[in-house]
């Protein structure tokens, strides 16, 4: 499997974190909707599409797709799009995340994610940093959440290895438009990936 599959396949362990979850008790709600993500990639009978399904539902409320949209454009750039720009841009983003995990779920074998440590970098910052084992290979992954204004905890970032996703897509995204048009991006971003490597 290769690195950026792992990305994918990685974020398909999260979860959806009530708003009345304490803080202190993240590690244990997030390890609960670990397991339940992988009984669903285990079930051998259960077709694809219904997979996919149940496993948005598990981890949807808990990413803030439009943070994480603006963050891999760019501050500068996306506050120089009309706001159906960014909806149209953040719809799409959101598209191509999601299709990269479907694209990914034939990848599962039986890895397991176990909870490390609950970090609080701030007031308004937790960092969970889990391991992703395969064998006797190990990998971290750090999820960072923010607290918003309603003061639920979102996710708005995920380090694989050290190398953050949101990092990697703006890094991307930026090489695209020095050379492209905002609309070519968008464009880009209709395309499916490359097909997945086991």
């Amino acid at each position: 499997m290769n690195f950026f599959a792992r990305i994918f396949l990685a974020l398909l362990f999260t979860c959806n974190i009530s708003f009345a979850i304490p803080e202190a008790d993240i590690p244990s709600f997030m390890q609960s909707n670990i397991d339940l993500a992988t009984t669903i990639l285990r079930d051998k009978k259960m077709p694809k599409p219904q997979k996919t399904e149940k496993l948005f539902a598990i981890f949807d409320s808990i990413f803030d797709y439009t943070l994480m949209s603006q963050l891999s454009l760019g501050g500068k750039q996306w506050a120089s799009l009309s706001s159906s720009k960014q909806t149209e841009f953040t719809k799409l983003f959101e598209m191509k995340l999601k299709t990269s995990y479907m694209e990914k779920l034939d990848l599962y074998t039986d890895e397991k994610i176990v909870i490390k440590n609950l970090e609080k970098i701030k007031d308004t910052r937790i960092h969970l940093t889990t391991h992703l084992m395969k064998n006797s290979e190990v990998y971290e992954i750090i999820y960072k959440f923010y607290k918003d204004k309603n003061n639920s905890w979102m996710i708005y970032d995920v380090d694989i290895l050290g190398v953050s996703i949101i990092q990697t897509y703006r890094t991307q995204f930026a090489d695209i438009l020095t050379k492209d048009s905002f609309e070519s991006l968008l464009e880009k971003l209709k395309q499916p990936d490359e097909p997945a490597q086991k």
